[in-house]
Protein backbone atom coordinates (compact mmCIF):
# COMPACT_ATOMS: atom_id res chain seq x y z
CA UNK A 1 0.00 0.00 0.00
CA UNK A 2 1.17 3.49 -0.84
CA UNK A 3 0.66 6.76 0.62
CA UNK A 4 0.58 10.34 -1.01
CA UNK A 5 2.27 11.73 1.06
CA UNK A 6 1.56 15.32 -0.12
CA UNK A 7 -1.85 14.75 1.17
CA UNK A 8 -0.26 14.75 4.64
CA UNK A 9 3.00 16.13 4.39
CA UNK A 10 2.07 19.62 2.40
CA UNK A 11 6.34 20.04 1.90
CA UNK A 12 6.45 16.52 -0.24
CA UNK A 13 5.73 18.36 -3.24
CA UNK A 14 6.79 21.70 -2.73
CA UNK A 15 9.36 23.30 -5.23
CA UNK A 16 10.53 25.36 -2.24
CA UNK A 17 10.64 22.65 0.24
CA UNK A 18 11.73 19.85 -1.41
CA UNK A 19 15.21 21.21 -1.69
CA UNK A 20 15.69 21.38 1.95
CA UNK A 21 15.88 18.43 3.88
CA UNK A 22 14.29 18.01 7.52
CA UNK A 23 17.60 19.26 9.37
CA UNK A 24 20.03 21.83 6.98
CA UNK A 25 23.37 23.14 8.48
CA UNK A 26 25.70 25.49 7.10
CA UNK A 27 29.49 26.71 8.84
CA UNK A 28 31.47 28.97 7.65
CA UNK A 29 34.97 30.30 9.33
CA UNK A 30 36.95 33.33 8.41
CA UNK A 31 40.35 32.59 6.75
CA UNK A 32 39.07 29.43 5.91
CA UNK A 33 36.93 29.87 2.63
CA UNK A 34 37.42 26.55 1.08
CA UNK A 35 35.72 24.55 3.94
CA UNK A 36 32.64 26.96 4.04
CA UNK A 37 29.04 25.57 3.44
CA UNK A 38 25.97 27.48 3.13
CA UNK A 39 22.14 26.53 3.19
CA UNK A 40 20.64 25.96 0.21
CA UNK A 41 19.65 28.77 -1.71
CA UNK A 42 15.65 27.88 -0.86
CA UNK A 43 16.49 28.34 2.26
CA UNK A 44 16.22 32.20 1.09
CA UNK A 45 12.74 31.92 -0.08
CA UNK A 46 11.60 30.75 3.47
CA UNK A 47 9.38 34.19 4.97
CA UNK A 48 10.07 35.32 8.48
CA UNK A 49 6.71 34.82 10.38
CA UNK A 50 8.19 35.51 13.94
CA UNK A 51 11.77 37.08 14.69
CA UNK A 52 12.48 35.75 18.39
CA UNK A 53 15.63 37.63 18.97
CA UNK A 54 14.81 41.12 16.96
CA UNK A 55 17.62 42.99 18.20
CA UNK A 56 19.90 39.76 18.68
CA UNK A 57 22.89 39.22 16.35
CA UNK A 58 22.43 35.40 17.27
CA UNK A 59 19.06 34.59 15.37
CA UNK A 60 15.79 32.67 15.80
CA UNK A 61 13.73 32.70 13.32
CA UNK A 62 10.14 31.16 12.65
CA UNK A 63 9.96 30.98 9.05
CA UNK A 64 7.19 29.70 6.58
CA UNK A 65 7.44 28.45 3.11
CA UNK A 66 5.02 31.09 1.41
CA UNK A 67 4.32 27.79 -1.47
CA UNK A 68 3.06 24.75 0.98
CA UNK A 69 2.56 26.58 4.72
CA UNK A 70 5.75 24.21 5.94
CA UNK A 71 7.12 26.15 9.03
CA UNK A 72 10.79 25.77 9.45
CA UNK A 73 12.78 27.21 12.75
CA UNK A 74 16.46 28.97 11.65
CA UNK A 75 18.71 29.39 14.32
CA UNK A 76 22.52 30.97 13.81
CA UNK A 77 25.25 31.07 16.11
CA UNK A 78 29.09 32.59 16.32
CA UNK A 79 31.90 32.31 17.89
CA UNK A 80 34.65 35.28 17.67
CA UNK A 81 38.03 34.13 17.85
CA UNK A 82 40.98 36.15 16.96
CA UNK A 83 41.85 34.94 14.13
CA UNK A 84 38.49 35.06 12.56
CA UNK A 85 34.98 34.62 13.26
CA UNK A 86 33.11 31.04 13.03
CA UNK A 87 29.81 31.35 12.07
CA UNK A 88 27.00 28.44 12.17
CA UNK A 89 23.16 28.23 10.76
CA UNK A 90 20.46 25.70 11.45
CA UNK A 91 17.27 25.14 9.29
CA UNK A 92 14.99 22.67 11.02
CA UNK A 93 11.29 21.49 9.27
CA UNK A 94 8.72 21.58 12.41
CA UNK A 95 5.99 19.26 12.52
CA UNK A 96 2.44 20.50 12.28
CA UNK A 97 2.11 20.08 15.80
CA UNK A 98 5.59 21.34 16.78
CA UNK A 99 4.76 24.82 14.72
CA UNK A 100 1.41 25.09 16.49
CA UNK A 101 3.07 24.64 19.66
CA UNK A 102 5.58 27.46 18.89
CA UNK A 103 2.29 29.39 17.59
CA UNK A 104 0.33 28.78 20.51
CA UNK A 105 3.20 30.57 23.05
CA UNK A 106 2.96 33.43 20.77
CA UNK A 107 -1.25 33.65 20.68
CA UNK A 108 -0.83 33.22 17.00
CA UNK A 109 -1.91 29.84 16.45
CA UNK A 110 -5.36 30.08 15.64
CA UNK A 111 -4.65 32.57 12.62
CA UNK A 112 -1.56 31.19 11.02
CA UNK A 113 -2.61 27.61 11.34
CA UNK A 114 -5.51 28.51 9.15
CA UNK A 115 -3.45 28.75 5.97
CA UNK A 116 -1.31 25.86 7.36
CA UNK A 117 -4.10 23.39 6.70
CA UNK A 118 -5.66 25.26 3.28
CA UNK A 119 -2.26 23.90 2.24
CA UNK A 120 -2.37 20.37 3.66
CA UNK A 121 -5.69 19.55 2.44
Amino acid sequence: MTHDLSVTVPHAKCSICAQLAAIETAYQKFGWEENNTHLPAAAGKLVVVIDFKPYSSRQLQLQQCPECGTYYLYRTDYEYLVNGSEDEQELRRLSAEEASEVLEDYGLAARLMQGYDRHAG
